[in-house]
């Protein structure tokens, strides 16, 4: 069989370019997140410092101070959550603010004992809702015993010079205050890099601002917790989560 001559083996060569090239762009623009925000927390949850959900795969044990004073495992938190920039397909969600109030139950594998009410500011629209809504719901891959949603209005507000962060209901049903934990250099945070939070892409660090008061209550619930876990983080849940229970698990402890 005679050689292909090299004159024609150029136009071969650039239609396989060609084809790579177009074949990847396809690929790139498929495998597109349909969302990407950057968020910012005000947390707070009924752990000592720093909270042990973020090493282990269920929720911590508590000396319950209820009547019978059993040893029980729970995480009661309020999550204050404000949308610093971000979209969910054609849904424009910067300066959403959403509060999370939850407990995370006692086994995570089965959301045992867990609950879930999330609380929408009056000023994030039904659009954003639903977005938000499926974004949470990735990030937090809990098989939630029970969930709820409302509609609650309420501040948000870090103060970086006084050292104090505070997110407040206008109703009164839920309140944390957030001090600054102070370091060794004073010009510098206390800050744990290098830890997943929950199914997030990326943070910048948990900022160590202990839980002055924690409280919340609403949907048959109620928590109050005072001197207890807190921090500040700033995350970015941008690409596909792992959608199991025990993916996640995984994901959070060993990485993709």
């Amino acid at each position: 069989m005679r050689p292909m001559p090299r004159l024609l083996l150029l136009p071969l060569f650039a239609l396989a370019a060609c084809l790579i090239y177009f074949t990847s762009f396809a690929q790139e623009k498929t495998s597109k997140s349909d969302f990407d925000i950057t968020a910012s927390y005000i947390e707070a949850c009924s752990c000592d410092m720093f909270c042990p959900c973020y090493f282990n795969t269920h929720s911590t044990s508590h000396m319950d101070m209820g009547e019978h004073h059993m040893d029980e495992h729970f995480c009661r938190a309020n999550l204050v959550l404000k949308v610093d920039k971000g979209f969910y397909k054609d849904t424009k969600l910067d300066g959403a603010k959403v509060w999370i109030a939850t407990d995370l139950g006692s086994d995570w594998s089965t959301g045992k004992d867990s609950w879930l009410v999330v609380n929408f500011d009056p000023s994030v629209g039904k659009e954003q809702q639903a977005a938000l809504g499926d974004i949470l719901g990735q990030l937090y891959p809990i098989p939630w015993q029970k969930k709820a949603v409302d509609t609650a209005a309420f501040s948000w507000n870090v103060d970086t010079k006084t050292g104090v962060a505070h997110a407040k209901m206008d109703n009164g049903k839920g309140e944390v205050t957030l001090e600054r934990v102070s370091g060794n250099d004073p010009h510098h945070e206390v800050v744990v890099h290098n830890l997943k939070y929950w199914g997030a892409q990326s943070n910048d660090g948990f900022r160590m601002w202990k839980s002055k008061h924690e409280a919340f209550e609403g949907d048959g619930h109620k928590f109050s917790y005072d001197g207890t876990n807190g921090f500040l983080i700033t995350r970015q849940p941008r690409f596909a989560f792992p959608q199991s229970v025990a993916a996640w698990l995984e994901y959070l402890h060993f990485g993709m």
